[in-house]
């Protein structure tokens, strides 16, 4: 069975449309999140990949017609699922936003039960295939990404960045602040989930292993100054 909740954005220029829809998506347990420019829309896609995006045709800055290309882009798979809203029922606009691959067209006002109806049919389309199985061969893989220390104590660091950890696991952290201090020897494990500080930002928890007292006596300068 489809898990219910899933991430949603709606992209429409109408505060009181996305805070309607916001509303009743909320209300049927999903993650919601708003835009009111394609611009904004583009950047909270990159950030959190929704499931679904409401788009609504006649946004203030771009056609949504446009925006499609743009998540296409994106999203070449078409895993992320996009329902165009507007109030133009014509049939030119609805044949267009089909031959442009959208996956349902909602026509304005949008009652709740109508929406109700769209999700529940739509709903166990709205996952992202899972890798199961993998050969050993491909299952260690490295990868690089950018993020800040945002806090040092004499057993942790906390890693503020935009990727998301869910297991216990060893890092290595290219950082100029480490090898000033001379902390780049030390073993750096994740013990716990990363947690979540703003919209596709995340706080990590990185515990320090094999820190000898001249590590610690640094770590403690530190704190004092920032005191």
């Amino acid at each position: 069975m489809a898990k219910k909740n899933k991430v949603i954005l709606i992209i429409d220029d109408d505060p009181d449309m996305r805070s309607y829809l916001r509303k009743l998506l909320e209300g049927m347990g999903h993650e919601v999140h708003e835009a009111g420019n394609s611009r904004t829309g583009i950047k909270i896609i990159d950030e959190v990949t929704p499931h679904l995006i409401l788009l609504d045709i006649n946004l203030d800055d771009e056609s949504g017609f446009n925006v499609i290309g743009k998540i296409r882009q994106l999203d070449p798979f078409q895993r992320m699922k996009i329902l165009m809203i507007s109030s133009l029922s014509s049939k030119k606009a609805i044949d267009l936003s089909k031959k442009l691959g959208t996956d349902g067209f909602l026509i304005k006002p949008i009652n709740n039960q109508t929406l109700s109806t769209t999700m529940k049919k739509m709903l166990p389309e709205l996952n992202f295939p899972v890798a199961k199985n993998i050969d050993k061969e491909f299952s260690n893989l490295m990868g690089k990404f950018h993020g800040q220390i945002v806090k040092i104590s004499e057993t942790s660091v906390i890693l503020q960045s935009k990727v998301k950890f869910f297991e216990k696991r060893k890092l290595q952290i290219d950082s100029i602040f480490l090898n000033r201090n001379d902390l780049n020897k030390t073993q750096l494990i994740i013990q716990e989930a990363s947690k979540d500080v703003s919209t596709g930002t995340y706080n990590t928890k990185i515990q320090l292993i094999g820190l000898t007292d001249n590590n610690l006596k640094q770590i403690r300068k530190l704190n004092t100054k920032k005191a």
